[in-house]
């Protein structure tokens, strides 16, 4: 499966490669053109002055080396010293030494007992021998004058510095908008009515926003025309309803048949049916959430269902407290839920079971049914769909009870899951974020 990346992330890594790509490249060419030709004419000419010195060094009197001595460490930092001991040299990666050395053996004639030494206290000890005289130079890094390595050093951090920042506003700029999006999307796929966006940023974010606004009112707008529409067809079709149900039951009175009885069911049913598509029209709004102690409602509707099938649900576990939570729509998805696990499990018994993983309640309804082929668990949740081809009510219903459940979970946020058991049946999942 290819794994997904978030857009900030990806503008981020693009916006952040661009730039770090420029980097590169403009500090090499500043390196190749300007920091490594300033490097190298600056060793060739501390070369000089250390091999005209050394030569001057070597043919003066005691009281003109004195004053040879005062004049380098006054002008150019520079000690010298002759010595008897040679030093022993130690590998440095010091990028100015390269530079030197290369220069000192060009005007030496590769002199062998050249010795170049940059120590911990960043001081640097140059030895050659002149005739027959072993002379040493110290010196300190600050005596080389400017140093156009460091400036490169400190410029591409600085740039790198520049790219994080610079790449973190740009692509929160691009991502915020489309995270609002995606927020105003999930309410309105819960029910609710998003706030306005804000048509602003570049133009093609704004004309979306612009989009998405007038699509959400134009959604609000239909849903609430189907409510008024749906609220009218009860009250159109259930109002005959009543008034053929009073005419059949004078009409029992007088004479009973077969005939009325079947009329009598069909018009309850035709009434049930018209209650159980309502129901599923208003599981599009979303209920205020109230503090509910989750094992007191449990309880309660077990206990409802034992009046009507004694022995068949049992509570085995369950966490403690209370979690503010939409009761109603609650109660409504776990009754759905118990319905159908006692109407498919037979004479079994049926399991309660609520646990609680940090910030998530989970309940499952369990029994002992035939489960349902793996295939069709996704269909069982589409209004009107039955696994079996009949809609008798003692084998199975009209196929809504599980279409609310889900379009009551997905609106209060919640998640609902079938799952079938090892050894028969199935599981039905309720997760509920606290």
């Amino acid at each position: 499966m290819k794994r997904k990346y978030s857009l900030f992330s990806h503008t981020a890594a693009t916006v952040a490669t661009g730039l770090i790509i420029f980097q590169i490249v403009s500090g090499l060419a500043i390196a190749m053109n300007i920091v490594f030709p300033l490097a190298q004419r600056s060793a060739n000419d501390l070369a000089i002055i250390l091999v005209l010195s050394a030569r001057t060094w070597q043919e003066s009197s005691a009281e003109k080396r004195q004053n040879l001595e005062q004049y380098l460490y006054k002008s150019h930092g520079l000690k010298i010293s002759s010595v008897t001991q040679p030093l022993q040299e130690i590998a440095s990666h010091y990028p100015y030494l390269y530079f030197l050395r290369k220069a000192l053996n060009k005007h030496l004639a590769n002199n062998k007992s050249l010795r170049l030494i940059h120590d911990a206290n960043e001081n640097f000890q140059v030895e050659f021998q002149q005739q027959h005289e072993l002379i040493r130079f110290d010196f300190s890094k600050l005596a080389l004058g400017p140093r156009p390595v460091i400036a490169l050093a400190w410029t591409l951090f600085s740039g790198f510095l520049a790219t994080l920042i610079i790449t973190w506003f740009l692509a929160g700029r691009i991502t915020a908008p489309i995270a609002r999006l995606v927020k105003a999307v999930r309410r309105i796929g819960q029910g609710e009515q998003p706030p306005k966006l804000p048509e602003t940023g570049g133009l093609e974010l704004a004309e979306l926003a612009q989009a998405f606004n007038n699509s959400s009112k134009q959604l609000q707008a239909r849903r609430e025309n189907q409510t008024t529409l749906l609220a009218g067809i009860s009250h159109d079709l259930r109002s005959p309803l009543a008034r053929m149900k009073m005419a059949l039951g004078v009409l029992a009175e007088e004479q009973s048949s077969p005939m009325i009885q079947r009329m009598e069911r069909d018009i309850a049913e035709i009434d049930l049916l018209i209650g159980a598509q309502l129901e599923l029209a208003r599981a599009q709004e979303k209920e205020v959430a109230k503090k509910t102690n989750i094992k007191q409602l449990l309880t309660d509707l077990i206990d409802a269902a034992e009046a009507r099938e004694p022995g068949r649900l049992k509570l085995r576990l369950c966490t403690q407290g209370t979690i503010n939570v939409a009761q109603v729509s609650l109660r409504r998805c776990l009754d759905n839920l118990m319905t159908n696990a006692l109407r498919y499990s037979g004479n079994e018994q049926v399991e309660v079971v609520c646990k609680q993983y940090h910030n998530v309640i989970c309940i499952s309804v369990r029994d002992r049914g035939p489960g349902i082929p793996k295939d069709l668990i996704e269909n069982i949740f589409r209004p009107f769909y039955r696994i079996e081809s009949s809609r008798n009510r003692s084998t199975g219903g009209y196929g809504l009870g599980l279409a609310i459940t889900r379009q009551l979970a997905e609106t209060h946020g919640w998640h609902v899951a079938i799952k079938n058991r090892r050894g028969g049946g199935v599981s039905a999942w309720l997760i509920i974020n606290k």
